[in-house]
């Protein structure tokens, strides 16, 4: 006999917490399979989202700035992946370094900038009527606030584990 699913109203704080982390990877995979669509056949083909999330980062900061400030930006821990996706990103032409002393800085070029740019326009056409149906209900610059404290929680999370493991 199968058991019966308690009513969302009982569930434990263990299961409400592998229901988000469940929703929550399913929006990542979501966020990742909407770029990786706005990718496919551009001037841009190729690029992960790892490489687009870079690229769209330094022009929506519209500044110069080094690798290790992106990772920083995204919270990625290993570098050789973002040394990787800027090298890539170099080589198309999409955006270009600086030596200043011992620091490498990047900034988008023009073809970077207008990949940017069509992402934006695909995004208002397709994504931001759909969101803006959901601002009706939530508030989405609270939702902002909230996913950046959760990232928080996860990494203070992440961190004393390691800790506790001796790491």
């Amino acid at each position: 006999m199968a058991s019966k699913k308690r009513p969302s109203a009982e569930m434990t704080e263990g299961e409400v917490l592998s229901e988000m982390e469940l929703a929550l990877t399913v929006l990542w995979n979501s966020v990742h399979r909407w770029v990786s669509q706005r990718t496919q056949g551009g001037s841009a083909n190729g690029l992960s989202d790892l490489d687009v999330f870079l690229l769209h980062l330094l022009v929506y900061r519209n500044k110069q700035l080094r690798g290790i400030d992106l990772a920083f930006a995204l919270s990625i821990d290993d570098m050789h992946l973002v040394s990787y996706s800027l090298k890539k990103l170099s080589r198309q032409g999409l955006i270009s370094s600086t030596r200043i002393g011992k620091e490498v800085f990047y900034l988008p070029t023009a073809p970077g900038k207008q990949h940017y740019f069509d992402f934006l326009e695909d995004r208002q056409k397709y994504l931001e009527p759909s969101m803006q149906f959901i601002s009706h209900e939530h508030d989405l610059k609270a939702l902002n606030t909230l996913l950046r404290a959760l990232s928080g929680v996860y990494e203070q999370a992440a961190r004393s584990a390691a800790s506790a493991r001796g790491l």
